[in-house]
Formats: C-alpha cells, structure tokens, sequence
C-alpha cells in the first residue's frame, strides 16, 4: 500500500464538511489539467448525509464540468427506494443549480449483459491504465461483513477481471466496477461512520491477513483515502 492516510474528524458532521472540501481541492486539481472530473458515487446509507450537504450547498462543485458515475448499483428498478441512483437523484440531482456534464447510471430496467455493455460503452471514453478505465476518484463505502461496492466476500464477482460485474448479492443481485477498475482510480476514498463498523476499520488498515474485499482494497489501492468519524475510528488509539 502506497501514498495512503486516514482523515479522522470528531463528528459525522464534521466528517462530511471535511470530505465536501476534499472533493473539491481534489476536482479544482484535476480541472487543472482537464476539462471533466470523473466521480464515481458510492451507495449504501453513509454517503447519504454527503449527498444532503452538497444538495444545501449547490455552489461548492463545479457541477457543469463534473461527469457523475456509480461504483455499484442494485438490480432494481430506478424508481425502487433501494436504488443507488435513485438516492442521488432524490437528494442530490433534483437541485435545480446541481446539472452535472453528465449522468451515467446503470441501465437497471435493460438486461444484465446488455447493462454491462453499457457501462463499458460509457467508461470506454476514460484514460486508460493497462487497460483499464481511469476514474478520476471513487467514493466507497464499507458494510458491516467488510464489501465494498457490490464486491462481497466470497462473491464471484471478486474474481472478475473485467471491467464490469453482474452477480449476486444480499437482497438482490448487483452490477459493480471490479477490483481492476477500481485500483485504477486517481483516487479511493473510504467514507466509514459508525462505532458498529471500528473492529473493521482497524482489521481493515492493520492486518495483513483481513480477508474483506475493503481491506484488499486498501493493500492494493496506490491511491486510498480513509475519511472516518471518531466512532468508526476508536479501535484504531
């Protein structure tokens, strides 16, 4: 693991003004050099309260030259509550200031081979890294059994060296960017909150043997941020 570091802050709402000002030194850089940022959005409950304060605070990105991805995404409906893209654009993307350049979410009401087919076709465009599409920066999350995205332990999916991934998952089946795509990132970022999540962050950045696909993450991962409150921090002293 390389040029990694954890970012503590002492409330969950601390945690999020931080992140939000992370994300924005680390787009203002990327713009620096060209003319989009590529962020890959994470679903799950924990960044909700992300989405909410870049929704009250519409000004802080440079949403016109901001192409929004997804690092995971159920198979459901857009419409269903469970819905990964459905949670941004109910928080998120319904602002009337917030127009990101473009919005790629998974086609979920398509097949599955044709929805990945899809999102080859839009991550195609990307620099490429041996191979592999360059996102700018991926916001992950982490569950309680260590996944991250939609890649769980044991999964099939953690054995996919393709760009893309379909396979099953608690409650449904899921599409997911794969380890490769995701160790090709800029930037990772792991956005941990919670005292029921402490003994994984610390399995996670501590033993080599941590077999959850988030740790993997983080021994492989050139580039990996770890934004933790104080709770999802307190194993780590």
């Amino acid at each position: 693991m390389t040029n990694s570091s954890v970012h503590i802050a002492d409330t969950p709402t601390r945690l999020v003004a931080d992140l939000a000002a992370y994300l924005v030194q680390h787009a203002d850089e990327v713009l620096n050099r060209q003319p989009f940022w590529n962020w890959a959005l994470s679903g799950g409950s924990t960044p909700l309260a992300l989405y909410d304060w870049l929704a009250s605070h519409p000004d802080t990105l440079p949403w016109r030259q901001i192409r929004l991805y997804w690092g995971d995404e159920r198979h459901v409906w857009p419409t269903d509550p469970a819905s990964n893209f459905g949670a941004v654009r109910e928080r998120l993307l319904r602002h009337p200031a917030i127009v990101p350049a473009a919005v790629y979410r998974w086609p979920t009401e398509l097949d599955p081979a044709e929805t990945l087919a899809y999102y080859r076709q839009v991550l195609r465009p990307l620099p490429r890294v041996d191979g592999y599409p360059q996102l700018d920066l991926v916001l992950l999350g982490m569950g309680d059994d260590g996944h991250t995205a939609s890649l769980f332990p044991g999964s099939p999916q953690e054995s996919v060296t393709d760009w893309v991934a379909y396979g099953p998952g608690p409650h449904w089946h899921r599409y997911t960017l794969t380890y490769p795509t995701l160790l090709k990132a800029r930037q990772l970022v792991m956005l941990v909150t919670g005292a029921a999540k402490a003994a994984l962050v610390k399995a996670c950045l501590s033993d080599p043997e941590a077999p959850y696909p988030a740790a993997r993450l983080y021994r492989q991962a050139p580039h990996m941020l770890w934004f933790l409150d104080a709770e999802a921090a307190q194993a780590l002293t």
